[in-house]
């Protein structure tokens, strides 16, 4: 990355043409010393702020799917940490309902295939009752739910799942007296419809990573957020599982921090190169 005045740089090594991807100044995040990434290895990990995660008392995930191993491991390093998900794709009553149709799928049809199949998928169930339901601390819960208010994106939900999807609001969510939340979100393009709400909530999060999709279509949207919002950018990073439109990544992923609001920020300069060594690709095969 070098900062050319109205854009920042991003190139692999050694740069060439055709490996440039040229993006908005905006998108340059501060440079700050704690830096740490967790969660599973390429897909499904995020660099954060260490003391970000020591600070917090919530962490409320946005979009799960399968993968909770951000959460797993943020409850590792702060074990008093609240933990509160949300995805209406997954939950007891898909795994039941898929389980279901694997295992009977199988019986119809009983061969290798199958059986790998709903042996995979009971162990994910499996895997979700232990970390969801039989932990003794009754601290970690996840909802069924989407958060949004924009019902009509799911309007083939019920003929793809076989049951009909239900929903929360963000402002549901930090209706109760949260403070100091950790905030993580993945929703899919539903992003958009929470930035200004997440806005009004910024003096309750201490600290966000959120997975901006469609970036090439929606760069006055995320310049908008991050310069209204009480929060700054500490790191950019593009996933690799989105194609390049236009030299532009069509899917980032933006890490933020309110503790640098407490200090005078004209102390901290921004970042002078991405990727830094923390980075992985999502992809693990695909291009970089």
């Amino acid at each position: 990355l070098k900062n050319k005045g109205s854009a920042v740089r991003f190139c692999l090594w050694p740069p060439t043409m055709e490996n440039k991807i040229i993006l908005p100044i905006f998108l340059n995040p501060y440079k700050i010393e704690d830096l740490t990434r967790i969660g599973n290895s390429n897909d499904g990990g995020y660099i954060v702020s260490k003391r970000d995660i020591f600070d917090s008392k919530y962490l409320i995930s946005l979009g799960i799917s399968f993968d909770y191993s951000f959460e797993k491991e943020f409850l590792k390093n702060n074990s008093k940490i609240n933990i509160y998900t949300f995805d209406g794709s997954v939950g007891f009553r898909y795994f039941r309902k898929n389980c279901k149709y694997r295992i009977k799928k199988f019986l119809i049809n009983p061969n290798k295939k199958n059986l790998r199949r709903a042996l995979v998928r009971i162990k994910f169930f499996l895997d979700f009752c232990i970390f969801f339901k039989l932990n003794l601390s009754n601290k970690i819960k996840h909802s069924e739910k989407f958060v949004s208010s924009n019902k009509t994106i799911f309007e083939d939900f019920e003929s793809s799942y076989g049951y009909k999807p239900e929903f929360i609001e963000l402002k549901d969510i930090f209706s109760g007296n949260l403070n100091n939340v950790f905030l993580s979100i993945d929703i899919e393009g539903g992003e958009y419809d929470l930035l200004d709400e997440i806005c009004g909530y910024s003096d309750k999060i201490i600290a966000l990573n959120i997975e901006f999709h469609d970036v090439n279509k929606n760069l006055d949207k995320i310049k908008k957020f991050i310069n209204n919002c009480n929060l700054l950018l500490i790191h950019t990073h593009i996933n690799n599982f989105g194609p390049i439109s236009d030299g532009i990544p069509t899917v980032l992923e933006l890490s933020f921090s309110r503790k640098l609001q407490k200090i005078n920020v004209q102390n901290y300069q921004l970042a002078d190169y991405l990727p830094i060594v923390l980075d992985q690709k999502n992809n693990e095969n695909g291009i970089d």
